[in-house]
């Protein structure tokens, strides 16, 4: 009786303890998605507010007193805005799909299959992540302009995009979590590696094909120096480029500027919230394998 009535206050001080490292991590990661939240909410506020709302004052004004689309409007009507969106789109999409091919193309041998220097070739290309891609920006620049001549259209952002170090790493680890008895199985039964990489690896690897097309269309969608570079007429300028003529047309006006950059990123965001889980399911699958 003694020991267990020794026991049940030692038991409850645990729970306490635990409970209370629960809510200190809660209260610690509320904290951090207000930080987080709070500059695209000020953004979004800004945008709506009308002309007579203060923007800077003493204390703040966050809620716009006369909610307006005016400011949407202005840019509307200065820029081309659903032309940057077209252009954004179709050199997400087309980044996104060539990508994730090649990508998976490469890692399916350098995970499965056996040949002389498989272990230095992904070495030498994981190498390659460290390297910046600034600096590759300025021989490549001269490739595009002297060399393959597609300068300021939109091959000029898909082609140098096709190949990934980082997503041939995510797809061979994720490759490298499926059983080979699987792979043997297919290919007793007279299936080629081309068969066995589509019919049998890619289904197995969905999670990790959907990780790998989400960052490629985000990190497609929020580029901005190489496609600066490249693209100087607004008929083929991205959302990014294209709403920098924001600083030229609205230098003073940032009710405007907030419904520029609103509508740049609003869309990326939304898509990471509806495609979030296959993100993260497919990270942390690649990751274990």
């Amino acid at each position: 009786m003694t020991a267990t009535a020794t026991a049940i206050p030692g038991h409850g001080r645990v729970r306490l303890r635990r409970g209370l490292e629960v809510v200190f991590w809660y209260v610690l990661l509320i904290f951090l998605a207000i930080i987080t939240v709070f500059p695209f909410v000020w953004m979004l506020l800004t945008s709506l507010k009308g002309p007579t709302d203060a923007i800077f004052s003493v204390p703040p004004q966050f809620l716009p007193g006369h909610p307006t689309l005016d400011n949407y409007k202005n840019v509307l009507d200065q820029l081309p805005v659903p032309t940057f969106f077209v252009n954004s789109i179709t050199v997400g999409v087309a980044v996104t799909a060539l990508n994730v091919l090649v990508a998976a193309l490469a890692a399916y041998p350098l995970a499965k299959l056996k040949f002389f220097g498989r272990e230095a070739i992904f070495y030498l290309l994981l190498g390659t992540i460290i390297v910046p891609a600034q600096l590759t920006y300025i021989p490549s620049f001269v490739m595009a302009v002297n060399v393959f001549h597609y300068y300021d259209s939109l091959p000029a952002l898909i082609l140098p995009n096709l190949a990934s170090a980082f997503n041939i790493f995510l797809l061979r680890q994720a490759f490298r979590g499926v059983p080979n008895e699987l792979i043997d199985a297919a290919r007793m039964d007279g299936a080629s590696e081309l068969r066995i990489w589509w019919s049998v690896l890619l289904p197995i690897i969905r999670p990790s094909l959907a990780a790998v097309a989400i960052f490629t269309f985000v990190t497609s969608w929020n580029d901005f120096l190489w496609p600066s570079l490249m693209l100087h007429t607004r008929d083929h300028m991205t959302l990014p480029v294209g709403l920098v003529a924001l600083q030229g047309f609205f230098a003073s006006d940032f009710r405007s500027i907030a419904a520029g950059v609103t509508m740049t990123v609003v869309p990326i965001l939304i898509f990471f919230l509806i495609f979030q889980r296959q993100f993260v399911r497919g990270l942390a699958g690649a990751v274990k394998g």
